[in-house]
């Protein structure tokens, strides 16, 4: 059984732990100090737990999405990691998949592995609601794109560089989830693939 244990803690003296699971049925370990706990990551920011269970609160009422436990003092919290994603600026990084007005959105990519003469690239992108827990096609890409960079910027998402087969592109665009269309934007210096793509807020 292997636990990957994540601790954020801030000013009020409450800490967020995280553990992820490789199997449900076991207990958790019990807590350990940092000391003591040679594979624990440690995460500490003032406000980051504060802003993340304000957030959090609308999924966890629904009880919706549960595959990670949180644990703030003595409380044991079911969550899921793409909870985190959506709510974390430090967890969206992680992930390349991007969540936009509570649905997740996969775009682009490739339906094989790329060894595999059959492999196609894509254009398609989903949209997945986690009320009905169901995926609905919605307005493709521009051009097929695999190992793109995806962020939501304002209330866009945005689609950055990848790879169509031949070319790393330096082209970008933009979905408007409200009229269902792509937009061309400016394109990059440089094309790239898997790039990761992070909105940093201006102070």
């Amino acid at each position: 059984m292997k636990f990957r244990h994540l601790v954020t803690s801030y000013q009020h003296g409450v800490s967020l732990a995280v553990y992820r699971l490789s199997g449900a049925s076991h207990p958790l370990p019990p807590h350990c100090d940092m000391d003591s706990c040679s594979s624990e990551e440690f995460y500490q920011a003032v406000h980051h737990a504060e802003q993340t269970f304000r957030k959090m609160e609308s999924y966890l009422k629904q009880q919706q999405l549960c595959d990670v436990i949180l644990i703030a003092g003595n409380r044991k919290i079911p969550a899921h990691r793409l909870v985190l994603s959506s709510v974390s600026d430090y967890f969206a990084a992680m992930f390349t998949m991007a969540t936009c007005d509570g649905f997740l959105y996969a775009v682009g990519g490739h339906d094989a592995p790329a060894s595999n003469h059959c492999s196609r690239l894509l254009d398609y992108v989903e949209r997945y609601d986690p009320k009905t827990d169901t995926w609905t096609m919605v307005a493709p890409l521009s051009m097929p794109r695999d190992a793109v960079g995806v962020c939501l910027l304002g209330d866009k998402l945005y689609a950055v560089g990848g790879y169509d087969g031949q070319t790393y592109l330096n082209t970008m665009e933009a979905y408007d989830p409200q009229t269902n269309e792509w937009t061309q934007m400016a394109s990059l210096n440089i094309g790239r693939a898997g790039a990761c793509v992070v909105v940093i807020k201006q102070p």
